[in-house]
């Protein structure tokens, strides 16, 4: 295992160290920074970022609207999907409202946002309408494809609802939760930063970057999606860890 594991950590720091060889290579054919920055000054910039008194209080703002919109998300979605995949007419209710939320584009979500509610909010709510599907159908699967043979028993020995879910529902649902939380938990990063640079909260990453733009700071507004990517892989590896916990516990 440790061979093959470190044979992956190879290939990677190998990509990594491609991307940035080309990354050099075509910018210095670009020749123009404004356009496409060196790995080098966007480097530079990104030192200068995070040493900045505003890094912190961005990262932290971003980041608690991501989160506080994931878990709105992931106990309403949980909730709802239990309750479909259980009860069927309720289930084709919530049927065209999910296609409706799917389907809708996520800019029109985030200027109905905006309409609707203040700079700080918007983000939480457009993060909410666009992982909720994604989060809902995937627990609904994971409801459906519950041992048929497990239930019956249950039912057989007349055992109590609520034990039903904590022994039954809740570890066959579980590999469902965490794979919609290893894509969702990104995807709402990159919606809550893509809502803040319409938005413009006061302290957030989004703000950020439309500063960077504006000013045509090309290596800055590069140096924050450096940030943004990082933030991403740690809700990546957080998940990960959890579910090797998981795992282990079962």
């Amino acid at each position: 295992m440790k061979p093959s594991i470190s044979k992956d950590k190879r290939y990677t720091l190998g990509a990594v160290l491609f991307l940035l060889i080309l990354w050099e290579i075509v910018s210095r054919i670009v020749g123009a920074g404004i356009l496409l920055p060196r790995p080098g000054e966007t480097w530079k910039e990104l030192v200068q970022i995070v040493g900045s008194e505003d890094f912190w209080p961005a990262v932290i703002g971003t980041t608690t609207r991501s989160l506080i919109g994931f878990s709105l998300t992931l106990f309403t979605a949980v909730l709802f999907a239990v309750t479909a995949g259980l009860w069927k007419p309720l289930y084709y209710l919530f049927a065209p409202l999910v296609v409706i939320t799917k389907a809708a584009p996520p800019i029109s979500i985030i200027l109905l946002a905006l309409i609707w509610l203040g700079t700080d909010k918007a983000p939480v709510l457009v993060g909410f309408l666009v992982i909720f599907p994604i989060i809902y159908t995937n627990i609904v699967a994971g409801v459906d494809n519950v041992d048929a043979k497990l239930i019956e028993m249950a039912a057989m020995y007349r055992i109590r609802r609520l034990r039903r879910l904590s022994e039954i529902y809740l570890p066959s649902i579980m590999p469902y939760v965490l794979a919609a939380c290893s894509t969702a938990l990104g995807l709402n990063l990159r919606v809550v930063i893509m809502a803040e640079v319409l938005s413009q909260p006061p302290i957030s990453m989004g703000t950020s970057l439309q500063s960077a733009r504006i000013f045509l700071n090309t290596a800055g507004v590069f140096a924050w999606t450096m940030v943004a990517i990082a933030l991403a892989a740690l809700f990546d590896y957080s998940v990960s860890f959890l579910r090797k916990k998981l795992e282990a516990w079962r």
